[in-house]
């Protein structure tokens, strides 16, 4: 029942995302995305609410522009991720963490993918909310072992990514590193081997990508790619698979 119960938090919640993936994927330093981007007409927002929520038609009324992720792509995977922590993560409040941060990781996927970037409007949430929630875990009875942990194990992750930040800007954004703190966060806070793992299992995805499209001919030796959606798959794939 919890696994169901969360499978459908997630639609509601994917629905809700689709509407902030449209207006978050806009080039760095521009403002929220209000208008089709084929004929330039106003988006209307149903259940609109304060900032970027809300959820846009699924094409332009004017031109029939598709607007944001294909209808249910964003519902279906988020409901999928929620009801598998859902079957893994326990207690409670690690398992609203985990869910917080799936939420946000979702929604900068795709941005990503789309416009490569991580806006600081859903770095900054994933980490505040992430952290808070296993600090009310540890309060709750969780072991505070866990919680420095998890504290520390964010900070070291976000470490190793700015220092890849500075080798190779190209490569690696801040938006990855910042992203890297509230990841590492969770990871951490099953253990050690978790955030390794998951590491790892980030930078091998991405490796395989990257080969696949060397050898269809879609990308060239040297091209960037957004490595947001991979990071957040290996850490999320080493926290289901933990212990």
């Amino acid at each position: 029942m919890l696994v169901a119960a969360l499978a459908a938090l997630g639609l509601v919640t994917g629905w809700f995302l689709r509407g902030l993936i449209f207006r978050a994927s806009v080039p760095a330093g521009a403002p929220p995305a209000a208008a089709c981007p084929e004929c330039g007409r106003e988006v209307r927002m149903y259940v609109r609410l304060p900032g970027p929520a809300g959820s846009p038609a699924a094409r332009c009324p004017g031109c029939r522009a598709r607007l944001g992720p294909r209808p249910l792509t964003v519902e279906l995977v988020t409901a999928v991720v929620f009801g598998a922590i859902g079957a893994r993560v326990h207690p409670g409040l690690v398992l609203a963490a985990a869910c917080w941060l799936a939420a946000c990781c979702v929604a900068l996927a795709w941005i990503d993918a789309d416009v490569r970037r991580l806006p600081d409007v859903l770095t900054v949430p994933a980490y505040a909310g992430t952290a808070g929630l296993l600090l009310l875990a540890a309060g709750a009875g969780a072991p505070w072992p866990d919680l420095l942990r998890a504290l520390l194990g964010g900070l070291a992750l976000a470490a190793c990514y700015l220092a890849l930040v500075v080798i190779s800007r190209s490569a690696i954004g801040l938006g990855d590193a910042k992203l890297a703190a509230s990841l590492g966060t969770l990871a951490a806070w099953a253990g050690w081997p978790t955030l390794l793992a998951g590491a790892f299992a980030g930078f091998l995805l991405g490796a395989v990508y990257g080969a696949a499209l060397l050898l269809s001919r879609r990308a060239h030796l040297g091209q960037a790619i957004a490595f947001g959606p991979f990071m957040i798959a290996g850490i999320f794939l080493a926290v289901l698979a933990a212990p």
